[in-house]
């Protein structure tokens, strides 16, 4: 049930009117000021708690020549998925295949077919679905990248990055042992070609880097965010000192008056700059 802000009275649903029944003050206006600084200081506080945030994600993902070398490493693999993975040998022709063509192995199968034969041990089935799942490891590495800076980020990394060359080295693995006459009747025999090699090698290598910025770490441009005029620093280190509100807003009221006469001298001084300058042209 709704009460007067001034007097506490409980209100009926039948007190209509903005006057309070007991008081006479208009509910509506009383104290507007102060909820109204209230409202401000609550949402430029939460801004402050937030653009940290931003600044690591953006330091994360293209802060610094760093990151941006992280994320051209991070999708590099899947152009290499282009080049040729491996080859099927016939007795009258060699078939090269790459990603392209192990999707369009899948999907002739069937994915869950596919992924219920990997299950049951098929290797050739399982090295199809390790590639498909490295292959997409891909795209959940370039997301989780913005995020590198937060609590968790460098561990989430590199387990990520663990899950997406072990997938691949399991592929190659799986390949080179599958039995290619039981699955493909029409192949004798098969083997990786260097696009696997090189593709292996590029995860190897993004692993390796995230390593190394793991323990150089990647610089953070802050960005200074104001609370009532005072910055955010200063305003968390009053509250956690115990500083009371009434002092914290006398600080604000400093700041405010300083920033403003900031203000009025700059504009004075290009208003002085114009006037030189226009009595300089007559």
């Amino acid at each position: 049930m709704a009460t007067c802000p001034k007097c506490g009275k409980k209100l009926r649903l039948y007190h209509w009117r903005p006057e309070c029944p007991a008081c006479g003050v208009n509910m509506i206006y009383f104290a507007s000021n102060e909820r109204l600084l209230a409202e401000s200081e609550k949402t430029e506080i939460e801004h402050a708690k937030f653009q940290p945030k931003v600044d690591r994600a953006k330091a994360a993902f293209f802060g610094s020549p760093w990151a941006i070398a992280r994320i051209v490493l991070t999708v590099l693999p899947w152009a290499c998925l282009m080049l040729p993975l491996g080859r099927l040998v016939n007795q009258e022709y060699v078939l090269s295949f790459n990603a392209v063509n192990v999707y369009q192995y899948l999907s002739g199968q069937g994915f869950g077919n596919v992924f219920s034969s990997a299950i049951k041990g098929d290797r050739l089935s399982l090295a199809a679905a390790l590639l498909l799942v490295s292959a997409a490891m891909v795209l959940v590495c370039l997301i989780c990248s913005v995020m590198s800076l937060g609590k968790h980020g460098k561990s989430r990394n590199l387990i990520l990055n663990l899950i997406q060359t072990g997938s691949a080295v399991g592929a190659a693995v799986c390949f080179s042992l599958a039995d290619i006459r039981a699955a493909l009747p029409d192949y004798s025999s098969d083997d990786l070609r260097w696009g696997g090699f090189v593709y292996i090698g590029l995860l190897a290598a993004l692993l390796v880097y995230n390593l190394y910025l793991a323990k150089r770490g990647l610089p953070v441009k802050k960005t200074v965010c104001y609370i009532g005029g005072i910055p955010s620093d200063e305003y968390f280190q009053y509250v956690e000192e115990g500083m009371s509100e009434l002092e914290i807003r006398k600080k604000m009221v400093e700041a405010l008056t300083k920033m403003q006469d900031e203000v009025r001298a700059k504009a004075a001084e290009a208003e002085e700059k114009a006037r030189a300058e226009k009595a300089e042209w007559k």
